[in-house]
């Protein structure tokens, strides 16, 4: 004899009795929001834009423009990659200014930039075009509105194939305009 014991095992519980509990999962690194939770914390509450360029789907770098909670409102453009903030320059951009009234709440986008290019991709489809990448802007019209994902779609060529316009808060399609009416890709 080894020494060793058996002991009875506890009944096997049906897994369905157990509430599974995930914790939230931070977005991927090139994520929109990822961009805006990597930012010092005394930008958070002053998000006025989040634009990005040639996303396929997703862009090597996210702008995110701010204002400075602790000089006066001062806006700043803020770049980040792989969600690092790799440069912050005071921003001189005159119509970035005049959006200084209304703030993009981080916690209000439950549709990521990977979400909003998952919708566009079908509306591009439906009209027999594939999407090469996209441009994106984040914004809010108003101090109480919502904030809206504005998706321009280019070709695999790298012409335009469209605008999808959504809510960023459920994803739904506000306006989608010229897919149809261009030659093929």
């Amino acid at each position: 004899m080894s020494g060793w014991q058996t002991v009875p095992s506890p009944p096997v519980a049906n897994p369905a009795d157990y509430a599974q509990v995930v914790a939230p999962q931070p977005p991927p690194p090139n994520w929109a929001v990822a961009a805006m939770t990597a930012i010092d914390p005394k930008y958070i509450d002053g998000i006025v834009l989040v634009t990005a360029r040639n996303g396929t789907p997703e862009p090597a770098q996210w702008t995110v423009v701010a204002r400075d909670s602790n000089d006066l409102g001062t806006l700043h453009k803020i770049t980040v990659a792989n969600g690092q903030v790799i440069a912050d320059v005071q921003s001189m951009n005159a119509y970035e200014s005049f959006r200084q009234d209304v703030a993009i709440n981080p916690v209000q986008v439950q549709i990521d930039s990977g979400d909003a290019f998952l919708i566009a991709e079908p509306i591009a489809a439906a009209n027999g075009k594939i999407i090469g990448h996209v441009d994106y802007a984040l914004t809010v019209r108003g101090t109480d509105a919502a904030p809206l994902w504005t998706l321009n779609c280019f070709s695999l060529n790298g012409g335009f194939l469209g605008k999808v316009v959504l809510l960023a808060t459920t994803g739904t399609v506000l306006s989608q305009a010229g897919f149809k009416n261009l030659a093929p890709n």
